[in-house]
């Protein structure tokens, strides 16, 4: 049988099918809600619910405003392989979200692009009118400075699963930031959905990894994809650190002026959602800039020696079958290792489409992809165990919560190891 796992990473065309239904749940109105009336107080922008016809993510829960920014970032060292131009570099997005200056204004970032929104409408194949995507509210506002306070910040790199975007983890990503930590989101360029640049090109999923397994892939099919996978995953690992430099080099001097001396790189974690998880597996095993990292449910793919050093986080879904690979990647950890698994969770569950479905779909619809938690439960559990372990390992502050099971939480199932 199809291991479960490999049919997640191969459902790239479905993935954005479901998340291009969510996106109706708040078709109406789009008009961004303006903090405070244009007027942000210094405490905070403490923004209204929004109008009739949006459809909002959840709050993030910590108690700084969010600011974000999108960048273009080229790797002139490294070629680009999806591409048959032997000129071409490596390009990738970065969507930074950071803990924001309270008094500063600026107009709410857009869920999606309209790009995106295009590429998710005719995914779907729904009848959804153009400009749906501006129906969904986000928390975080461009062009808005830095926070001072907590300065420098520490540093979380995030990348999305397989064919997926980085908006799906909005509401994780948000509330990451709004307890004071800078978070560079990659768009990791022909293995997302879209990517869409500032000088509006938009590039298509477009991966090196073509041979998408099915239910009737025979063994030996299976193989070779994963073979195909183990080796495809030193690009976002080589994506990761050209980023880490990235960002390096701006603290020292930022062009745009927003990251100048503001981020503690000796305080940077990693991680990542299916395949991006296996990313972060693969960049703490082959740097140790990295100071922690974390697994949203991933096959761990790579071929690198799995005994990382670093504070490592593994968190799946109920649904996630016998995997030789987390066995082994856990088993060989010298470092602080901690294993969760979340009842009622599936692969999804730890991105916003289940709660961004459920006003279109119903409780309880597609529970094989998005699980059978209540959507803002999801989030809450999602959010409180990667708080938690980035705070612990990568800020350094005591973190109860991965002291062992918690009554706070009895759908999660809790080890830790050392």
């Amino acid at each position: 049988m199809l291991h479960r796992s490999v049919s997640r990473h191969a459902s790239r065309l479905l993935l954005a099918s479901l998340s291009a239904c969510a996106l109706l749940a708040g078709c109406g109105g789009d008009d961004a809600v303006p903090p405070n009336g244009g007027d942000p107080a210094c405490t905070g922008w403490g923004d209204a619910p929004p109008g009739d016809g949006l459809f909002e993510l959840p709050r993030p829960t910590g108690p700084h405003p969010v600011g974000t920014q999108v960048r273009a970032l080229t790797d002139s060292a490294r070629g680009e392989e999806a591409t048959e131009d032997p000129e071409d570099r490596r390009e990738l997005l970065v969507q930074l979200w950071y803990p924001a200056d309270p008094c500063g204004a600026g107009e709410l970032a857009p869920y999606l692009t309209p790009e995106e929104g295009d590429s998710r409408r005719a995914g779907s194949g729904l009848p959804v009118e153009d400009g749906f995507e501006a129906s969904l509210v986000t928390h975080a506002r461009v062009g808005v400075p830095l926070a001072d306070e907590g300065t420098p910040h520490p540093v979380l790199l995030f990348s999305h699963g397989f064919g997926m975007l980085r908006a799906d983890y909005t509401s994780l990503l948000e509330d990451l930031a709004s307890h004071g930590f800078v978070v560079a989101a990659i768009s990791h360029t022909y293995d997302t959905e879209l990517a869409v640049f500032p000088d509006g090109r938009a590039v298509p999923f477009g991966s090196v990894v073509s041979a998408q397994p099915t239910m009737e892939s025979t063994p030996e099919e299976l193989e070779a994809f994963f073979e195909v996978m183990d080796e495809h995953l030193a690009v976002w690992v080589d994506d990761a650190r050209f980023v880490l430099d990235e960002l390096t080099a701006a603290a020292q001097s930022d062009p745009e002026g927003l990251l100048t001396g503001r981020l503690d790189l000796d305080r940077v974690g990693v991680l990542g959602h299916s395949y991006g998880g296996a990313m972060a597996a693969g960049a703490c095993a082959v740097d140790d800039r990295f100071d922690a990292g974390l697994d949203l449910d991933g096959k761990l793919f790579g071929s690198e020696d799995r005994s990382l050093a670093q504070p490592f986080l593994i968190m799946l879904a109920e649904n996630h079958v016998d995997d030789a690979s987390i066995d082994e990647t856990y088993g060989a950890l010298k470092g602080q290792g901690y294993l969760a698994r979340v009842e009622g969770a599936a692969h999804l569950t730890f991105s916003d489409l289940p709660v961004v479905l459920e006003p279109i779909l119903g409780a309880g619809a597609l529970p094989e992809q998005l699980g059978t938690l209540a959507p803002a439960r999801a989030v809450e559990i999602t959010n409180a165990y990667t708080r938690a372990f980035v705070e612990a390992h990568v800020r350094g502050e005591a973190s109860p919560l991965l002291d062992g099971p918690s009554p706070e939480y009895p759908e999660v199932s809790f080890e830790k190891k050392r």
